[in-house]
């Protein structure tokens, strides 16, 4: 016996209207902006085993393979915000939070970088 597809009771619409419809790009873009914070947990972890076992001469591959993985995951996510906000009729609120962690992550490896350009000219000069 097969039961018939489930409708709402009478007098409740099937979807509330006006309601924005949902928005797979923002959600993915979530998803990916969020994947950079989880990537820089695993890679510093990664570098205290390396540093507590004494290779340190593989910190430099750990730490740029981190910080590319991070650009990477940071650049996919701003990019697929930004073509989830501009889909006319969907909801923006996960797109928008994406580019918000995409964009922070993005901050985030550029610090790294000016940082790590800072210390090294400091080391020039001394």
């Amino acid at each position: 016996m097969t039961q018939p597809p489930f409708s709402p009771p009478p007098g409740i619409p099937a979807s509330a209207p006006g309601a924005p419809a949902r928005n797979p790009l923002g959600l993915a873009a979530l998803i990916v902006g969020s994947a950079g914070p989880v990537i820089g947990l695993v890679f510093l972890l990664v570098q205290a085993v390396l540093v507590a076992r004494g290779e340190l001469s593989m910190l430099a591959v750990v730490s740029t393979a981190n910080g590319v993985l991070a650009a990477l995951a940071a650049v996919v996510a701003v990019i697929l915000g930004v073509i989830a906000v501009t889909r006319r009729g969907r909801s923006r609120v996960l797109a928008a939070a994406g580019i918000a962690l995409g964009a922070s992550g993005l901050v985030g490896v550029i610090g790294t970088v000016l940082y790590g350009i800072v210390v090294n000219l400091s080391r020039v000069y001394d």
